[in-house]
């Protein structure tokens, strides 16, 4: 299977609650979550330190984007992604699952790196209502604050 990445970050003063991006399938291919790297970073002046709660949702429908970033290739001859891509604007926001998958706590003057690989299997299914969904928790963002995600995957 091919690995591709793609990075975003969100909006400064990200809502609590509020969706920041999601990895859409494609109609008939789908992808494997394989690392995730968050963090924050500010537009100016230092971090404020604070803990940050973020979630990843299996969402039920992808929302109507505006914004999607398509995946990179880690290997420059394997094929060019065929999923849909990591949504990162909305005029429709994705539909969430009622419980979260996965969420990770971190103080926001550091960051985390999440690899799920071997036997850890984070499976988005085939079709575009299967997104999943990176949510901001618990904490709103202070002014000018952003996150910053990375992730991995395969097709």
């Amino acid at each position: 299977m091919a690995r591709y990445n793609a990075q975003v970050t969100s909006a400064a003063a990200l809502a609590v609650d509020t969706a920041f991006a999601a990895l859409v399938p494609a109609a008939a291919v789908a992808c494997k979550l394989r690392r995730v790297t968050l963090g924050i970073s500010v537009s100016s002046g230092s971090i404020t330190s604070q803990q940050v709660v973020v979630a990843i949702n299996r969402g039920t429908a992808r929302g109507t984007a505006t914004t999607t970033v398509t995946g990179q290739r880690l290997d420059p001859r394997s094929a060019p992604s065929a999923i849909t891509g990591l949504d990162t604007v909305w005029s429709a926001a994705p539909t969430l699952a009622a419980a979260d998958a996965f969420r990770v706590a971190f103080n926001s003057q550091s960051g985390v790196d999440l690899p799920w690989e071997l036997m850890e299997e984070f499976l988005s299914d085939v079709g575009t209502a299967n997104p999943l969904v990176f949510v901001n928790r618990v904490t709103a963002l202070p002014a000018n604050h952003s996150l910053v995600l990375a992730v991995e995957y395969e097709e």
